[in-house]
């Protein structure tokens, strides 16, 4: 029974940490509508939402555009949402949103007209960052062979755990805009100028949301500076646009993905998909037992050295085979990123060394061997006598 009542427990917490995001957004938008101002509220939620953003995007570890998907080993069924090449520049502009919105929350009422403008237009561009963020996510993936609705059942506690900081942000923007242009009026009202043009101006901005326009254009030389600071860095003038179209699978996305493959115990066959690419540098697509998977020099090296020595002492390669089965599959369980992808392959340098050496001195034609890895059989002549 206290088993049982142990396991409950354990599922009620966890219940509540995966409901937590939504119920913060729905408070949220509760004190809005009833205009309560709950400061210590707001520093919570924004807190933990950011807390959860983290870990989502920790976790998920959705791949690149370019890299196909593996459907057997339980990685995401979805490529990433942004492009990891160009997250610096939308960081740096919700950040920098973000810091606007603080700004003229606390700081409004002092600020200089130009100081206002130039915050209101840091605040239009954290919107339009955020915006798109959700279009993306909230409009749902749609990767080949997968259907929206299975998307969302896999991905839907990262995608919402994303999503929960942008529209918190969007929802106090809104609540801050709508009381600034209160304010805005009624202190206008109260000024009078006995010059024309001042007095004109004056009531230019006592129509509150005349300074927004001028706060959309001032947004245009703000921003300007702040990409061509990035483009320092090395992001690119047009990164916000990039960031959402050089996906795949999504709303905004504009690339195509290779095709999905799948491969289990073989962790080379993980470490030739996982890692970067630069550094593993895929070659090729192979079939083994059946299935597309990625291959490499490594990998195409290693399984020739095992198919020599199937040929040639069929004991030994019985014993390499089983002590590979018992510690590769455990070994790829733990090759989770491209990181680790990569330590695994400069650990097996050495040994894709030493499988060289035994194949140039125990084959006829190693590299007709090596090159005919993981072909079809079909293939396998025509790949040879192309090497001839």
């Amino acid at each position: 029974m206290s088993e049982f009542m142990n396991e409950l427990a354990v599922d009620g917490i966890l219940l509540i940490l995966v409901l937590l995001p939504g119920v913060l957004v729905i408070m949220d938008i509760v004190f809005a509508v009833k205009k309560k101002k709950k400061f210590f509220f707001e520093c919570i939620a924004f807190g933990i939402g950011l807390v959860y953003m983290v870990l989502a995007f920790g976790l998920w570890g959705p791949l690149e555009y370019y890299k196909p998907i593996n459907r057997m080993m339980g990685f995401s069924s979805v490529h990433t949402p942004v492009n990891g090449d160009h997250m610096l520049t939308l960081v740096v502009l919700a950040v920098a949103g973000f810091v606007s919105y603080l700004i003229i929350k606390f700081a409004g009422r002092h600020l200089a007209p130009l100081a206002k403008v130039l915050c209101i237009g840091g605040v239009y561009g954290g919107i339009i960052v955020n915006v798109l963020f959700l279009v993306q996510l909230i409009c749902w993936a749609r990767p080949e062979g997968i259907s929206p609705g299975q998307v969302l059942a896999e991905n839907f506690i990262f995608i919402f755990s994303l999503c929960t900081v942008p529209i918190l942000f969007l929802i106090h923007v809104a609540d801050m805009f709508k009381d600034l242009i209160r304010q805005q009026a009624e202190e206008q009202m109260q000024v009078k100028y006995e010059n024309g043009f001042l007095a004109k101006c004056n009531a230019f901005l006592c129509k509150g949301a005349n300074m927004y326009w001028a706060a959309l254009i001032a947004m245009i030389p703000l921003y300007g500076i702040v990409i061509c600071i990035l483009c320092l860095l090395g992001q690119k003038p047009d990164s916000v646009i990039q960031a959402f179209t050089k996906t795949s699978d999504w709303v905004l996305s504009r690339e195509i993905s290779p095709p999905p493959v799948e491969y289990d115990a073989h962790y080379l066959c993980t470490v030739s998909l996982q890692g970067h690419r630069g550094l593993v540098k895929p070659t090729r697509y192979g079939i083994r037992r059946g299935q597309r998977i990625v291959v490499n020099r490594q990998l195409c090296v290693a399984n020739a050295f095992e198919q020599l020595l199937e040929e040639k002492t069929p004991r030994f390669h019985r014993a390499v085979r089983n002590f590979y089965d018992t510690y590769g599959y455990p070994i790829s369980k733990w090759i989770t990123n491209p990181w680790s992808a990569d330590v695994v392959y400069l650990v097996m340098k050495p040994l894709e060394w030493v499988f060289l050496v035994v194949l140039y001195l125990f084959d006829e034609k190693p590299e007709n061997r090596i090159s005919t890895q993981y072909l079809p059989e079909d293939w396998k002549k025509e790949a040879i006598t192309d090497k001839m």
